[in-house]
């Protein structure tokens, strides 16, 4: 779970019973609370149960993922997916509940007579990376959505994300050379597409589940070495109990790195100005990149990230006034912007814009 939105998670206390639940899942009789403050409809409020905070039964499994990139846009891009579905204001957030870590786990090896539940093709014995039947899947990732009825809190909808490689590391002979097998964006769909069915018909005979809405959502996680994570790429939904997801619909994101973009753009552009500006400020400047989000080819937000060596406040101060006054004049209008300027010893300031808003809040950290 991304440590920015549990930290925008706090409490208040609703004591629950068991009992049959009218939305088709079920619910608790362990006392539990929920946050009471909510600073954005962004976030959901949690379900904390008995004082505590419920981690996911499979927690620990997305952490295969290629990069430390990928695992946020994974685990974030599922909860942004599902506000979709499950509105922040009626629905509160839990950990998967429903999936445990043996049957995810079982889920990610290959199908074998030992491993009959296995998601991933069977070994065809081929060790060359066209020959080969790749890894398509690298995790699954469970979110429960929570509503509340009268004094209780009953399972309302699931999401389930599936992580897809682009690309398959693997070694012909144990600490052996890396090798990679390449996936096109059309196969791991196809791939993707059928596990899912296969995955809703598993909840629908877990007890607890009943008729709530299950979203999926398929992710194509980027290579190793790419700075941006990935993104998901398509969404279904199984309603009333259904052991198959609906139609499947596409969600065109993309994320592009400033200033490596391959495609020239008048952000590129205007980033580049903006960098060359920060640049001849201030001498000791280790790099200048910034993360683009697009939707339907539209920026939707950027997120800038300096690294470079201070030997004063007074230095850190001047500078991020300066980057502010550069932002303003050089970064794209009307979109949220976020600036992390750091050190070798962490962040030294940060800097935010909203997409209502022309200026730019900042805050030098002690």
């Amino acid at each position: 779970m991304n440590k920015k939105i549990i930290a925008l998670m706090a409490a208040g206390i609703f004591l629950l019973s068991a009992c049959s639940d009218p939305t088709g899942g079920s619910t608790t009789d362990t006392p539990a609370d929920t946050t009471t403050h909510q600073l954005s409809d962004e976030y959901y409020k949690a379900v904390v149960t008995d004082g505590s905070y419920l981690t996911s039964k499979s927690r620990g499994v997305t952490l295969g993922l290629n990069s430390n990139f990928n695992l946020k846009a994974f685990e974030v891009g599922l909860m942004n997916l599902s506000q979709k579905h499950y509105s922040t204001d009626k629905y509160y957030f839990q950990e998967g509940q429903y999936i445990d870590s043996k049957t995810i786990n079982n889920w990610l090896k290959r199908v074998s007579k030992d491993n009959p539940d296995g998601l991933n093709p069977e070994d065809n014995g081929k060790k060359e990376p066209d020959e080969r039947n790749p890894y398509y899947l690298n995790s699954v990732l469970e979110q429960d959505y929570m509503v509340k009825t009268d004094n209780n809190f009953n399972l309302g909808g699931i999401s389930i994300g599936l992580a897809m490689n682009t690309i398959d590391y693997y070694q012909k002979v144990e600490f052996g050379a890396d090798f990679e097998t390449k996936i096109s964006h059309e196969e791991l769909l196809k791939q993707g597409k059928a596990m899912a069915d296969k995955i809703v018909q598993h909840l629908r005979e877990t007890e607890g589940v009943g008729d709530v809405p299950i979203t999926v959502g398929i992710f194509e996680q980027s290579a190793k070495d790419s700075l941006a994570g990935g993104t998901f790429i398509a969404e279904a939904i199984s309603e009333k109990g259904n052991t198959k997801v609906g139609d499947w619909n596409t969600i065109k994101e993309k994320k592009v790195i400033f200033p490596v973009a391959e495609e020239t753009s008048n952000e590129l552009t205007n980033f580049e100005n903006f960098k060359a500006e920060v640049e001849n400020f201030f001498p000791n400047l280790s790099g200048v990149t910034a993360e683009a989000y697009y939707t339907d080819d539209q920026l939707i937000k950027m997120k800038v990230n300096i690294v470079t060596q201070f030997y004063g406040e007074s230095e850190i101060i001047s500078f991020t006034q300066h980057v502010a006054d550069k932002a303003t004049t050089f970064l794209p209008p009307n979109i949220p912007i976020e600036i992390t300027i750091g050190s070798i010893n962490g962040t030294e300031s940060f800097l935010a814009r909203k997409a209502s808003e022309t200026t730019f809040y900042t805050h030098v950290f002690d």
